[in-house]
C-alpha cells in the first residue's frame, strides 16, 4: 500500500471536536460523541495507509499514528480547518478528505490519488451526488466550496469528477444512521456492536 508515488499526496482531513460532530446521527442507545469519533478514526486510519495525512482538529482526543495534527484554538467552520491545513502542506500533490467515511479502504482513496495525477483539479462525489467527499489538485490552489449542494458548486468551480466505480467507498459518507449500512469500520463497529 505504501506506494512512493501515493505517499507524494498530502490529504487534509478536517473533523468537527466530536462533542459538535454528526448531530444528525442519533442511534438508540449510542453514544453519539463516541460514535463520531469512531467514525473520524476510521477514516483517518484509512487515509494515512496511502498518504500523508494532516488532521486539522479541536478536538484533542483525535490522534492516530503516523498523522500530523493541525490544532484549531477553536472550531471555526470546516473552510477556516480546511485553510489552516492546506496552509501547513506543498502547493502540489495535496487533497482535502472529509473525515465521515468510516468504511473507506485505503484502496479506493489510493486509485483516486492515482486517477487525480492526470487532472489539475478532481472531485469525489458522494453517493448521492448532492456533496462531494474528496478534491484534488495536482499543483496550485484547491478552491473548496463545502456545505450544503457542494458537489454542484465544487464542478462550477472547475473540478473535474475522479471516474471512481459508483461502489467506491470514498463515496460512502455517513450524515444520517442509514448511512452506515455497509460504511462501517473496525472502530465504528465496535461502537455500534456495543449496543446489540
Amino acid at each position: 500500500m505504501r506506494d512512493r508515488r501515493r505517499r507524494v499526496w498530502t490529504v487534509v482531513i478536517p473533523v468537527k471536536p466530536t462533542e459538535l460532530g454528526k448531530s444528525r446521527l442519533e442511534i438508540p442507545g449510542v453514544e453519539r460523541v463516541a460514535l463520531a469519533r469512531a467514525i473520524a478514526l476510521d477514516t483517518i486510519e484509512a487515509a494515512a495507509q496511502v498518504a500523508r495525512v494532516v488532521v486539522v482538529t479541536a478536538d484533542p482526543t483525535i490522534d492516530a499514528p503516523g498523522v500530523e495534527i493541525v490544532v484549531e484554538s477553536a472550531p471555526r467552520g470546516i473552510a477556516a480547518a480546511v485553510a489552516d491545513g492546506l496552509a501547513t502542506i506543498p502547493r502540489d500533490r495535496r487533497a482535502v478528505l472529509l473525515g465521515d467515511l468510516p468504511g473507506l479502504r485505503p484502496e479506493d482513496l489510493a486509485q483516486a490519488l492515482e486517477l487525480a495525477q492526470e487532472t489539475r483539479l478532481g472531485a469525489v462525489p458522494d453517493e448521492e451526488r448532492h456533496g462531494t467527499t474528496l478534491l484534488t489538485a495536482r499543483e496550485g490552489d484547491l478552491p473548496e466550496a463545502f456545505g450544503p449542494d457542494s458537489w454542484r458548486r465544487h464542478r462550477e468551480a472547475g473540478f473535474l469528477e475522479l471516474p471512481v466505480p459508483s461502489w467506491s467507498t470514498l463515496r460512502r459518507d455517513v450524515d444520517r444512521a442509514d448511512h452506515l449500512l455497509g460504511a462501517l469500520g473496525p472502530r465504528t463497529s465496535a461502537v455500534l456492536g456495543r449496543v446489540s
